[in-house]
């Protein structure tokens, strides 16, 4: 409309999810109309704040390649991952099957635009069907995981905290040296 390419980014796979918050999801996101649209899944690693508070929860996918936010690694507590494949599949069909959406990379405002979302439905429709044949047949999931802690270990979130200020440190004297430590300011020692 104004030269602008729009992606939307939704992420799924929290505990308390419903089938009605994908619904809901799924609502917000026909409304802003993006031209483009990513499904992730929650993945939370060692070094954020929700490593925390997600810690014990069930992970269902031990195969840490698989830990790339385009797979289910934790449990919902409300629906089974099929049902949250199911869904997930749903909603980018939807998304971008719509006609308007079709539409617009038909006849979109610019050459490189319809170049890019042709492009873009190009590679969308092989990892698809690509993504459904290896849930289904080759990826490996257990109902019977360890919790997050246990399988990755204690947070490490105190490590890096990039909000932070750090305190102002005094330049080693001439004859003494810094030293650093992992997760710590700088130690002056001689």
């Amino acid at each position: 409309m104004h030269g602008i390419q729009s992606l939307a980014t939704w992420v799924v796979g929290f505990e308390e999810e419903r089938l009605g918050d994908y619904l809901r999801g799924l609502r917000r996101l026909l409304r802003n109309d993006p031209d483009q649209i990513q499904l992730l899944y929650v993945t939370p690693h060692r070094w954020t704040a929700y490593y925390s508070e997600a810690s014990s929860r069930r992970v269902i996918q031990l195969d840490r390649r698989l830990w790339d936010y385009k797979h289910q690694v934790l449990a919902t507590r409300h629906l089974p991952p099929w049902v949250v494949m199911l869904s997930v599949k749903t909603m980018e069909s939807v998304l971008q099957l719509r006609p308007r959406a079709l539409w617009r990379a038909l006849t979109g405002f610019d050459p490189e635009f319809r170049a890019s979302m042709r492009w873009y439905y190009r590679v969308g429709r092989r990892v698809w069907f690509y993504e459904w044949v290896r849930y289904l047949f080759q990826e490996q999931r257990t109902s019977v995981g360890p919790t997050l802690s246990e399988m990755w270990g204690p947070p490490q979130v105190s490590e890096e905290l990039p909000l932070a200020i750090p305190q102002r440190q005094h330049r080693p004297r001439p004859g003494h040296t810094a030293s650093f430590t992992r997760g710590s300011l700088p130690v002056l020692g001689s």
